[in-house]
């Protein structure tokens, strides 16, 4: 009589998860970076599952969600995890700051440890450091390392006589100031580097002390005639290719070409420049590595001041 084969055992539930919590986009190039990086880390971490997870902020109160990647959100996101058996989940956020769309991440972090028996849940803070919640300045290394960063990234046909305009998405709270802090930092490095952040609405922007009307105002100040326009966002969707580039009377190209100023787009994301790509990826072993703390404490570790 022969014996029956041995039952191989069942597979063991991966040690950790990893989420990506991103804006995301509806362009098919900004979802194409996403999904090669989100491969990159995959392929960084063989043993991990990895989610791409979308955030959406107070501002879109849910619209647009069927175009995005999946549609899926961190929530979603935990409950895949929990399917798979997993226990301890690092979340990597890939905002630049610590706006709305962070502390979405972070609230379903919390909510994910306690109501769906997680063991450890740790969270990688954005690109750029936070102010503090009482109006404080940021964390000044993580704004130097992302402007020598930017700096280092800047198109190599640039000369030393040609502006750089720099678009920040903005943000409300504590985390405006970070984008002046970064703002500062640059222009101390180079005073032909000038950034500021979208104006909320066309109405704002054709005013005449609008953030884009002040930067004309500089840039022409400078002397410079030509400008490289370049987005500072994680993807270049939307923002980057109808309002920085675009062809429209208000966007960024178009105040500044009727000022005179020749204007090159740059459209590539800050994942797409690898030294960015890096500083996120630290961010994200950073968290991997906290959740042997969060096992220590039964729940979970929070960047304070990401």
């Amino acid at each position: 009589m022969t014996s029956a084969p041995p039952v191989p055992p069942a597979p063991s539930a991966p040690s950790a998860g990893i989420i990506l919590a991103a804006h995301g986009s509806r362009h098919p190039g900004a979802r194409a970076t996403l999904e090669a990086f989100t491969a990159r880390v995959a392929a960084r971490h063989p043993d991990c599952p990895v989610r791409l997870a979308r955030t959406m902020g107070e501002l879109h109160h849910g619209r647009h969600l069927r175009p995005l990647f999946g549609a899926r959100s961190v929530d979603a996101a935990f409950l895949e995890m929990a399917g798979l058996g997993v226990a301890r989940v690092a979340v990597q956020s890939l905002h630049v700051v610590a706006g709305g769309e962070f502390a979405e991440v972070v609230a379903a972090a919390e909510r994910a440890r306690r109501g769906a028996g997680f063991a450890a849940v740790t969270v990688g803070g954005p690109l750029l450091p936070a102010a503090g919640d009482d109006g404080g300045r940021p964390d000044m290394d993580g704004i130097v390392l992302a402007a020598e960063t930017l700096l280092a990234s800047l198109p190599p046909g640039r000369t030393p006589h040609e502006a750089v305009a720099v678009m920040g998405h903005g943000a409300r709270g504590p985390a405006r100031e970070t984008y002046a802090a970064l703002a500062a930092e640059l222009a101390r490095r180079d005073p032909l580097v000038f950034f500021a952040t979208l104006d909320r609405t066309r109405a704002d922007a054709a005013r005449e002390d609008s953030h884009i009307g002040r930067l004309r105002r500089a840039i022409l100040d400078s002397g410079a005639l030509r400008a490289w326009l370049v987005p500072f966002f994680s993807v270049a969707g939307a923002h980057a290719r109808r309002d920085l580039a675009g062809d429209e009377a208000l966007s960024w190209r178009g105040v500044l070409s009727r000022a005179g100023i020749d204007c090159l787009p740059v459209l590539s994301g800050l994942l797409e420049r690898e030294g960015f790509a890096r500083i996120f990826l630290s961010r994200l072993d950073a968290a991997l590595s906290g959740l042997g703390a969060a096992d220590g404490t039964g729940g979970s570790t929070m960047p304070d001041r990401p």
